[in-house]
């Protein structure tokens, strides 16, 4: 038991300044102390607390709360919300709710269930619009009478009697048709809102009646090919009209298509059938003979021919080579008769004779003879062929003539020479380019003589035969020509235009010429004669048939040999030229070059539309003038010493420069006049052009 004596010592006052220990006593309590009495809470406190509480609450909810406003559409959807996610208090169309996610649910009688998510911020209003979906409507159509075709915006749905289902609100057109009634057609309004909707269509009748009578009575009534009754009838027949046919044995058919009113009743006059036809079954030996009557094609044999009866018929029978026939027929009623006749043939002559003598004859695919013939044939085309062994068959399309005799004379040839003989006179490329075929024969000379006026030292002498047949082109490349090969600009001279679309393309190298003739020879087909690598020119394949620069050899050919003479090289006594013999520098070009042919006007400064001047012997134009032309060979000054014939010679395999040859708008000395000129390059240059040739496949290789 403490005292207030020990609590005075014990202060803390009185310890700080005493060193005396305390000691622990155990705690006894006071005697007879009283308990400290317990609180009780009665029911209506309790009530009061919790209606404070919830008051703060309330007032909390209230003060923090953010106002949401839920529009739905459309208004007359009479839709219940639920809004989950959280606390939410609605009064009238508004809500109050707290800061957060949500999500809604709608709910109206008609209309698809709407589902949404939404979040309320800080902001004090927040505001949601939202459109409810009606739900698909149902029409259920009917018809009287059923089966009838329903179709909703012209797609075929379904036969009434039939049930739509899921139709979307909104405005159809509804058509139903069946045969024989009128289409009905209407537009119904589609409520939705999965209502059920009923639809009942009487269908109109799209028929009226026509009565029918035929003399004789009992005759077959067919509508559309389909039996309807005998006469006297009374038909159904649609208001857009069907085909009526009323037949009788003995008589012929009678068909008209008819129409009537819907709903009403018509009577035609009586048909009077007509008697049935004659029948004839007209053949001819041999068949396809042209048959006429009174004067009009009928046909050709064999024929079923339906004639009038009671009446006469002229019937003319003709075929070529055959004489023609005429007979006269008259037929009864329903009468079927057989005709057939064999057609005489109408004779002519035809003479044959043929070398080798002891080629077969063959008219039609069928043998004659062997050797000369005289033929009697029949006066219609025929084919005539002539065989023998080792030779191409000789075919000819002949028509004899009557009374009159043909003679024929063939000389059959070899297949070689069968050959040479069909291939092309000319050609055309792709791009218009007409090229000349050429088969030299025997030797000639390149070159000129020593003592020839204005000879030049390269112009060697030299015996040559070309023994390759080949196509050479009548004119030089024009710039529009090679524009389509790629992009080139031949430019201009002294202000005179080099460019225009039909002036032959200058300034460019021999190679771009050969690349051209590449392109060329791909365009059209053809396997290209020039070895090509990077676009660069490595050599050539000669047994290539694609296009190319001529030889040397083959342009002196074609510019001077006529048949077995030579041109003379010079221009002799007539120098200088005739006005417009060529392009040349003549006086129109006096101030723009140096030197000009004195009192020679070609009317050409610079260089001329290809082909402006008249062609030479063999149809090539401008190889005298115009431009200069590469030509195929390397560059070479080639003696002639032991006078041996050369064989197609193409230059030598390799070389420094290549061969220009041919006189051009530039000169005017009689030495690049002459023919024999020649010169060597390899660089572009404003007078040097070119002009295109080909070798033709031999006849081996065929």
């Amino acid at each position: 038991m403490t005292t207030k004596k020990d609590d005075k010592i014990n202060s803390p006052e009185q310890l700080s300044s005493s060193e005396e220990k305390l000691v622990a006593i155990n705690f006894q309590p006071i005697q007879g102390s009283k308990s400290r009495p317990s609180i009780s809470l009665s029911p209506l406190k309790v009530t009061i607390g919790l209606g404070f509480l919830i008051s703060i609450l309330i007032m909390w909810f209230l003060l923090t709360a953010k106002s949401l406003i839920i529009s739905i559409s459309p208004s007359e959807a009479k839709s219940r919300i639920n809004i989950y996610g959280g606390l939410n208090f609605q009064l009238s169309d508004n809500y109050l709710v707290r800061p957060g996610s949500y999500s809604l649910k709608a709910l109206a009688p008609g209309y698809v269930d709407l589902n949404h998510t939404f979040s309320v911020n800080e902001k004090d209003h927040t505001q949601i619009e939202l459109t409810m979906k009606k739900k698909p409507g149902h029409l259920k159509l009917t018809t009287k009478p059923l089966g009838g075709e329903v179709l909703v915006n012209n797609k075929l749905v379904g036969v009434a009697p039939f049930n739509i289902k899921s139709l979307q609100s909104g405005e159809y057109r509804i058509n139903v048709n069946l045969p024989r009634y009128k289409t009905k057609s209407l537009d119904v309004q589609i409520k939705g809102l999965d209502i059920q909707q009923n639809l009942h269509i009487d269908l109109e009748p799209d028929w009226g009646f026509i009565e029918l009578s035929s003399s004789p009575t009992g005759a077959q009534i067919k509508i559309d090919g389909k039996f309807a009754g005998i006469t006297p009838f009374t038909a159904p027949i649609l208001s857009t009209g069907e085909l009526v046919s009323i037949s009788f044995d003995g008589y012929k058919t009678w068909t008209k298509k008819l129409s009537v009113n819907s709903n009403e009743t018509k009577k035609i006059s009586t048909v009077t059938l007509k008697p049935a036809d004659g029948v004839i079954n007209l053949v001819t030996a041999p068949s396809g003979a042209t048959i006429t009557m009174n004067e009009e094609y009928i046909g050709n044999t064999p024929l079923t021919l339906y004639l009038e009866a009671q009446e006469e018929h002229s019937i003319s029978i003709f075929l070529n080579g055959y004489l023609t026939q005429k007979k006269s027929v008259f037929l009864s009623s329903g009468e079927k008769r057989n005709i057939t006749l064999d057609l005489k043939p109408d004779i002519g002559i035809i003479k044959v004779l043929v070398s080798p003598k002891d080629s077969s004859v063959w008219i039609d695919k069928k043998l004659l003879s062997i050797g000369d013939g005289s033929f009697q044939l029949p006066s219609h085309p025929q084919l005539l062929e002539i065989k023998r062994d080792g030779y191409a068959t000789y075919k000819k399309n002949i028509a004899p003539q009557p009374q009159f005799e043909q003679i024929i004379k063939v000389q059959l040839l070899t297949k070689e020479q069968a050959y040479w003989a069909s291939i092309p006179r000319e050609i055309f490329t792709i791009n218009n380019h007409a090229l000349k075929y050429f088969r030299p024969k025997g030797d000639f000379l390149m070159g000129a003589p020593r003592q020839e006026s204005g000879r030049r030292a390269n112009e060697v002498l030299r015996k040559v035969r070309i023994t390759l047949p080949f196509y050479i082109a009548t004119k030089e490349v024009t710039n529009k020509q090679y524009w389509q090969f790629q992009k080139h600009s031949s430019r201009h001279f002294s202000g005179k235009t080099l460019d225009m679309p039909e002036q032959p393309v200058v300034n460019i190298s021999w190679e771009q010429a050969a690349l051209y003739c590449n392109w060329l020879s791909k365009t059209d087909g053809l396997d290209p004669f020039y070895e090509e690598r990077n676009g660069k020119i490595t050599g050539s394949y000669i047994n290539n048939t694609g296009y190319r620069l001529p030889t040397e050899a083959e342009w002196s050919w074609v510019s001077r040999f006529q048949e077995t003479i030579i041109q003379p090289e010079s221009f002799g006594d007539y120098f200088p030229p005739k006005n417009k013999s060529g392009n040349f520098a003549d006086v129109s070009a006096s101030n723009i070059l140096s030197s000009v042919i004195p009192l020679y006007n070609d009317g050409a400064a610079t260089t001329a539309i290809v082909g402006s001047f008249d062609a030479n012997e063999k149809g090539l134009y401008d190889l005298q003038g115009n431009v200069s032309e590469w030509v195929h060979d390397f560059y070479e000054i080639k003696f002639n010493l032991n006078d041996k014939t050369e064989i197609d010679p193409m230059g030598p395999k390799t070389g420094e420069f290549k061969t220009i040859r041919g006189s051009s708008w530039r000169d005017s000395d009689i030495s690049s006049l002459r023919p024999t000129y020649r010169d060597m390059g390899n660089n572009p240059s404003d007078d040097v052009g070119f002009r295109i040739a080909r070798y033709i496949e031999p006849v081996a290789k065929k």
